[in-house]
């Protein structure tokens, strides 16, 4: 059954992330031009599918713990194609907010499912160069998406979203007859899910992070990292849409010129990852530094972006704030591991994550309110104050070279 699994997680794999992509071409514009969403909105859709996604988590996982992998794979796929179709379904600013728990359901049952179930049917020293071939072919699935996503769109923007649903729960349907799962056994109740184990597993991050100042700068940096993200996510394309507008000497509609974004996006983001990782040594003192730049150059990118005028500017600095957040992300990771022992690894690193989520469920409304009230501009213009106390942090970590 081996080869079958291998099809099977690579198929799921890449048409998931193709149709993802191709409806996120569309979504955010959706909201915009069809829903008439106000920046506040945008922000609050975008929370509340972090804080269903963080309440979620636990439960859902008592699926693949307990029952399947694959059905907690295949629901969590059904479940993403629902709430894509109950948005427009449902066309309004609650129906959004409720869609978003509908998807934050899809991606709290897949949320470490997938991988657990072809580990289950591989083995741990199979797997790995499978997830390097599966990443290369999500990088292609997505530009494939988003080809997609444009040329539907084109025909009206919520095709791209209900031909993206409907195909998810086709996938969905195809993935229970198709996965195999033959290695699976249910998880001993001391190691299943439970909001008592997630209670004790903070208590045990806690204690590793507490005598170390560098981990608790960290985490507070995740959460900083977080807050300034979410509202940025959210709005920048509202931003180039009616502050500064779209060129017109092409005759493009809106979504083409957000698909060739995207996609330029992407490709982009690979170049710098492939630079970071030339520049990037094994050391917490060349990690610490390259941190400082970027986070110092995506601060300036956000202001950049705030005082914009004209497409072009504001294309630069989008570009260079998509660079910058994919390259971090490895720098940020491995500094992290470094400074990690074995035995708390596991904790802290689920520890960070959750920073990241508080912080973005925390600061997104914050800024979403200012864009509201004082407009986009000064949006940008707050998450770049947000990453100011991180330089401070980065300096005082460099200083001590931890």
């Amino acid at each position: 059954m081996q080869p079958q699994a291998r099809f099977s997680y690579l198929g799921l794999s890449f048409g998931t992330r193709l149709l993802l992509s191709c409806i996120f071409t569309a979504s955010m514009l959706y909201r915009i031009q069809v829903l008439g969403l106000d920046p506040l909105q945008l922000v609050l859709v975008g929370t509340m599918l972090e804080a269903a996604a963080f309440t979620l988590e636990i439960p859902t996982g008592v699926i693949a713990d307990v029952y399947s992998r694959r059905l907690s794979v295949v629901l969590g796929v059904a479940f993403l194609g629902l709430g894509a179709l109950s948005e427009v379904w449902l066309g309004s600013f609650v129906g959004s907010l409720l869609a978003q728990v509908v998807w934050a359901l899809g991606y709290t049952l897949m949320s470490g499912a997938t991988e657990a179930w072809i580990t289950d049917e591989l083995g741990v020293e199979a797997v790995e160069p499978l997830f390097l071939k599966a990443a290369q072919l999500n990088s292609i699935a997505s530009l494939l998406g988003i080809g997609l996503g444009v040329a539907l769109a084109n025909i009206g923007l919520g095709w791209p979203i209900v031909s993206g649903g409907i195909a998810l729960v086709g996938l969905a349907i195809t993935m229970r007859w198709l996965m195999p799962e033959t290695g699976f056994a249910p998880a001993p109740a001391t190691e299943r899910q439970s909001w008592g184990r997630f209670g004790a597993t903070l208590r045990h991050g806690w204690q590793a992070v507490r005598g170390q100042p560098v981990l608790t700068s960290l985490l507070l940096m995740s959460a900083i990292a977080g807050a300034a993200s979410e509202g940025y996510d959210r709005l920048w394309e509202a931003h180039l849409l009616n502050n500064i507008g779209l060129p017109t000497w092409l005759n493009l509609q809106p979504v083409t010129w957000f698909g060739a974004i995207a996609a330029l996006g992407t490709l982009a983001s690979l170049a710098a990852v492939s630079v970071i990782k030339r520049l990037a040594s094994n050391t917490t003192e060349r990690s610490i530094w390259l941190l400082r730049w970027q986070y110092g150059l995506l601060a300036a990118g956000l202001l950049g972006l705030a005082f914009a005028q004209q497409f072009a500017i504001a294309l630069f600095w989008i570009m260079l704030i998509r660079m910058l957040r994919q390259s971090i992300q490895p720098l940020y990771g491995a500094w992290l591991n470094r400074l990690i022992e074995g035995r708390s690894r596991a904790t802290i690193i689920s520890m960070n994550s959750q920073a990241d989520a508080f912080g973005q469920i925390l600061g997104g409304p914050i800024i979403g309110l200012i864009a509201s009230r004082m407009g986009l501009p000064a949006a940008f213009v707050a998450a770049s104050c947000c990453l100011w106390p991180m330089l401070v942090l980065l300096r005082r970590r460099q200083r001590t070279k931890q």
